[in-house]
């Protein structure tokens, strides 16, 4: 039967901090805080990827994040959902594993530079993180990779193609098994991404009792629970006439208990439950206003046939007092908020001192620029006949590499 998710209500909405992300992703704000021991000084013998501010990423510390992006099911999944473009499972050169696409590789870098400059822009504004920030940040990145899953997922299926966030068993694989499935120091590092990301947008943000109050009183809809009650019909017909029953003076629980092919709400009622906002059951049936105690016009499930009647049964107003963390949360995701941040970290960005090691390119603009492909006599075999683009090729200390249509950039370090 149609329904809705019932997993984010008025006191558990998280930050939507992964679409935030994209919109400052290409301001270099990623966010992810680097490994431990990821870093080195400029100055120590150290093979590196890339530089920023006399810090260095390692080739290493690149390497172990190209693999576990591409040898783990929770890091194919996370590839997918920072960049649907690209796969963990399509990253890998044709020189085999530890070697992998120009665009892959050039795409974490990117991201990894990204990540050390907002670190160094946090620590400039001395902004810290406390553990019950990172208690925090968890639970909420948790539920935030939950809906970009469930996204991720629909969008496949509608392509007729399988996500890479799908378990064996076909089910979506949820924001907690995602975290688990990574290694304890990479999933540390992605909490701690979460909560200096919350810190960085709270920094000069307006979070004062009046902007708390203004937000609540204009998005009433977004702290109104809701309880719905359902029937199911299976004939239009059929759903009609016990439309026109109801709005004779009927009752739904009533009617619900004698008519509705429902087996697990028709003993209730019809009581399909409390758990939505106002706001939520409005965009699942595609109203534009409530009347509470109203049957809503029947409406067909596309993957039963059934006609399906609904009714929002009672609503009530969460208090202030209960929704002021989820309004402060709302805030700092506004688009002025979003835009103040995005270019005090642009600014920072443009006065760094960034390099990056030849093999992967060049730093320009802010983003990595793949170096010129080499003469097609120094290619690989395996890469004979394919494209040759600048984009597509890259060569590292130890040799050459090239790909099949797409770059090839060696491991090492």
């Amino acid at each position: 039967m149609t329904t809705w998710s019932a997993e984010q209500t008025w006191w558990s909405i998280p930050i939507s901090i992964t679409a935030v992300k994209r919109l400052l992703s290409g301001t270099v704000i990623a966010l992810v805080v680097l490994a431990a021991g990821g870093l080195s000084s400029a100055c120590e013998a150290v093979p590196y990827a890339a530089s920023a501010n006399g810090t260095t990423i390692s080739v290493g510390t690149l390497n172990a994040q190209l693999s576990i992006l591409e040898n783990t099911v929770a890091g194919a999944c996370l590839v997918q959902l920072e960049n649907p473009r690209l796969t963990g499972n399509s990253g890998q050169g044709v020189g085999g594993p530890g070697t992998y696409t120009m665009a892959f590789a050039n795409d974490v870098l990117k991201r990894q530079v990204g990540d050390l400059l907002a670190a160094q822009y946090a620590s400039s504004k001395d902004i810290t993180v406390s553990p019950p920030d990172l208690t925090m940040s968890k639970s909420d990145f948790e539920a935030t990779l939950d809906g970009e899953i469930n996204a991720a997922v629909q969008q496949a299926t509608a392509a007729g193609t399988v996500s890479y966030c799908q378990l064996a068993s076909g089910a979506n694989m949820t924001g907690a098994q995602l975290l688990a499935g990574l290694p304890a120091d990479v999933r540390a590092d992605q909490i701690r991404n979460q909560a200096v990301y919350e810190r960085i947008l709270a920094h000069g943000a307006d979070l004062s009792d009046r902007a708390v109050l203004a937000y609540y009183l204009s998005n009433q809809a977004e702290f109104t629970l809701a309880c719905v009650s359902v029937i199911a019909t299976d004939t239009q017909a059929h759903a009609d006439d016990l439309v026109a029953q109801l709005n004779g003076g009927a009752s739904f629980a009533a009617v619900a208990k004698a008519s509705s092919l429902d087996s697990q709400t028709a003993p209730n009622g019809g009581a399909l439950g409390c758990n939505n906002t106002q706001a939520q059951v409005k965009q699942a049936l595609q109203l534009q206003a409530i009347t509470v105690g109203a049957p809503v016009p029947p409406v067909q499930d596309p993957s039963t046939g059934q006609w399906i009647i609904y009714e929002v049964t009672s609503q009530t107003v969460a208090p202030l007092s209960a929704a002021t963390s989820v309004v402060r949360r709302e805030l700092l995701q506004t688009a002025s908020n979003v835009s103040r941040v995005s270019k005090e970290v642009v600014s920072f960005a443009r006065h760094s001192e960034v390099s990056v090691n030849p093999q992967y390119g060049t730093w320009h603009a802010l983003t990595i620029f793949a170096p010129p492909p080499p003469p097609p006599q120094y290619l690989l075999a395996a890469a004979s006949g394919a494209s040759t683009t600048a984009s597509s090729l890259s060569i590292n200390g130890a040799g050459v590499g090239g790909a099949s249509g797409t770059s090839t950039t060696t491991g090492g370090g």
